[in-house]
């Protein structure tokens, strides 16, 4: 936990905007299909227990591969806004997230994803901005292959 819950070290704001070979519609169903086996998609292989899911929000627990030696979890809540944007806060053992998405059609089968990230570091060692933006790009240079990819194999956007 941090030392001093009440403050906050740093906070980072950051841009990531991805254009994706998909329509609209497929791409907010795939992106807040908030499923138990999410962390798939992930090279730390976190896992999610979904606690609610309803039309207009999803609540989740994310936490770390039980074979780690520290558990670390968090707790999302997102905020469903069909058909075209989302948010999500999160809360964990080191720093508050915010997070807007919004999609943007380009055509019938291009959409833009614009994120705006904002992370609360309640710990004294966080990484640099720089680097976490660069982190969150190569995150969603990764979801947005894999997106098209099931896009253009005809899978359903929604498990």
């Amino acid at each position: 936990m941090p030392e001093d819950s009440r403050r906050v070290y740093a906070t980072h704001v950051g841009r990531v905007s991805k254009i994706i070979a998909a329509p609209i519609g497929y791409v907010y169903d795939w992106c807040t299909d908030y499923r138990a086996d999410d962390g798939r998609y992930s090279r730390s292989k976190p896992r999610f227990r979904v606690i609610e899911l309803r039309a207009d929000r999803v609540v989740r627990i994310r936490y770390s591969d039980p074979r780690n030696k520290q558990l670390a979890v968090a707790v999302e809540l997102v905020r469903l806004r069909p058909p075209n944007a989302w948010h999500l806060d999160q809360i964990d053992e080191s720093d508050f997230n915010s997070v807007d998405y919004k999609l943007t059609r380009l055509g019938p089968k291009k959409t833009r994803i614009s994120i705006v990230l904002v992370e609360r570091w309640m710990v004294p060692k966080f990484p640099p901005r720089s680097e976490w933006v660069r982190r969150a790009n190569v995150f969603w240079d990764g979801l947005v292959a894999t997106l098209e990819a099931h896009f253009r194999q005809g899978l359903p956007a929604r498990g």
